[in-house]
């Protein structure tokens, strides 16, 4: 096999591996974005777009006129309103070994939360922290609303 041959299969092959990669690391997807909203990834603030991939450590945040919907790997779903701020802090699901772990925070605006598979074969595995409460989240569906101070 010539040298360049091998190279080209090695870099598809790296290519495929990334990609492997980043798909295994994202937890979720942007389904529905109505007005401003923003996700700040480590040091970097980004708009939000529909089909935008989700990834644990982001930080969601709506403003006056935003809203946006998120369903994570496992078919949890997660709706912000206006002025909102979330954090997915942690995310793991396994669906080949039934595991899986949501930690999420929630600092200001309101949050819907319908679990999905982790709340199903783990739902010891879920938890939301507010600035006043963590809650072990056991139900399937329900809304928190932590008012602007």
């Amino acid at each position: 096999m010539p040298f360049r041959s091998i190279c080209t299969c090695f870099i598809a092959f790296a290519a495929i591996a990334c990609a492997c990669a980043a798909a295994a690391d994202k937890a979720g997807t942007v389904k529905i974005v109505r007005g401003s909203v923003s996700v700040q990834r480590q040091q970097t603030i980004l708009p939000v777009a529909v089909g935008d991939p989700l990834y644990a450590g982001d930080r969601i945040v709506t403003a006056g006129d935003g809203s946006i919907g998120m369903t994570l790997r496992d078919d949890t779903l997660l709706s912000l309103g206006p002025k909102a701020s979330f954090v997915l802090e942690q995310y793991q699901f396994d669906p080949s070994e039934n595991s899986g772990k949501i930690i999420a925070r929630l600092i200001k605006g309101t949050l819907r939360f319908v679990t999905g598979m982790v709340g199903k074969i783990a739902p010891e595995n879920q938890q939301l922290s507010t600035p006043s409460a963590t809650i072990g989240i056991r139900g399937t569906d329900f809304i928190v609303d932590i008012p602007d101070e």
